[in-house]
C-alpha cells in the first residue's frame, strides 16, 4: 500500500495541507495541476471574455457552479477554488479511496463531493481498475437487473444544473472520465449549450476504434462554439456568450 503524504498548498493567502500517495499516479496530478496549472484560463485569447461574462452574471446575484468531472483527488477542485473564490465546485469521482482523499483536500471549501459515474442517463455503474493507477479508473454501467454488490450512481450534469437553478449558473465543466464520454455525450445534452467553458480530455489515443470521442464532436458540431487544442486538452467555448448572460 502507498504512503500518505502532503505538502503545501498556498491558498486565497492562507496555507493548505493537499494529501495524496507517494509514488502514484498521485504526485503526476499534483505536479500537472498544482505545479504546472494544467487548466490556467488565463492562457486562453477568450479569458477576459470568460471573466467578462462571469462578472456580469454575478452583478445580477448568482454564482459561478464548476463541474469537475473525473475529480481525482480533488486537485483541480482545489485550483477551481482558487481561481474563483465565489464559485461552488461540484465534484464528481467513482472510486471510493479517490473520493476519500478528495474529500479530504476540500473540507471546508465550497465543493460538493459526489461520489458516482457521470453519464447522460441515471442508472448505476461499477469502477473498474485497469490497472493504469490512481487516475485511470473507468466506470462500466450495469443492467437494472444485474445484482452488483459494490455499486455507484450514475450522474447527469443536467441533474446537477437543476438542483442549483436557484443562485447559479453554469460556468465551467471539466471532464476527464476515461473513455466514458462516449455516453456523455450520447444523449440529453441540453447541458452542453448552457456552459461557457468545457474543458475534456477524449481517450481515442487509450481506446483505439471504441469511437469514444465521436460524441462529442458531433455534439459541439452543432453549436456554436470555439474548439482549442491546448495540451492533452480540448477547450470548447461557447460563443454566444451576451446571450447566455441575458438568460
Amino acid at each position: 500500500m502507498s504512503s500518505l503524504a502532503s505538502a503545501n498548498v498556498e491558498f486565497s493567502g492562507t496555507t493548505r495541507r493537499f494529501h495524496f500517495r507517494e509514488q502514484t499516479s498521485d504526485e503526476a496530478v499534483v505536479r500537472m495541476v498544482l505545479v504546472n496549472k494544467q487548466y490556467d484560463p488565463t492562457r486562453l485569447a477568450r479569458y477576459p471574455e470568460l471573466i467578462a461574462f462571469a462578472r456580469r452574471r454575478e452583478a445580477s446575484g448568482l454564482k459561478p457552479l464548476i463541474v469537475d468531472a473525473g475529480a481525482n483527488i480533488g486537485a483541480t477542485s482545489l485550483y477551481f477554488c482558487v481561481q474563483y473564490p465565489s464559485a461552488e465546485v461540484v465534484a464528481v469521482e467513482p472510486d471510493r479511496d479517490n473520493a476519500d482523499l478528495l474529500s479530504r483536500n476540500v473540507a471546508g471549501l465550497n465543493v460538493e463531493v459526489i461520489r458516482g459515474a457521470l453519464s447522460s442517463n441515471q442508472g448505476r455503474a461499477r469502477v473498474v481498475d485497469v490497472g493504469r493507477g490512481h487516475w485511470a479508473y473507468r466506470t462500466e454501467s450495469i443492467a437494472g437487473t444485474e445484482p452488483a454488490p459494490d455499486t455507484i450512481p450514475h450522474v447527469t450534469i443536467n441533474d446537477i444544473y437543476a438542483s442549483r437553478a436557484a443562485g447559479f449558473f453554469p460556468f465551467i465543466a471539466k471532464i476527464d472520465i476515461e473513455g466514458a464520454e462516449r455516453d456523455l455525450f450520447s444523449d440529453n445534452t441540453e447541458w452542453v449549450a448552457r456552459t461557457p467553458l468545457i474543458i475534456i480530455e477524449l481517450h481515442d489515443w487509450m481506446l483505439p476504434k471504441a469511437g469514444t470521442s465521436a460524441p462529442f464532436l458531433r455534439c459541439i458540431s452543432r453549436l456554436d462554439r470555439d474548439f482549442v487544442y491546448r495540451g492533452e486538452d480540448i477547450y470548447s467555448i461557447a460563443n454566444d456568450l451576451d446571450a447566455l448572460a441575458a438568460a
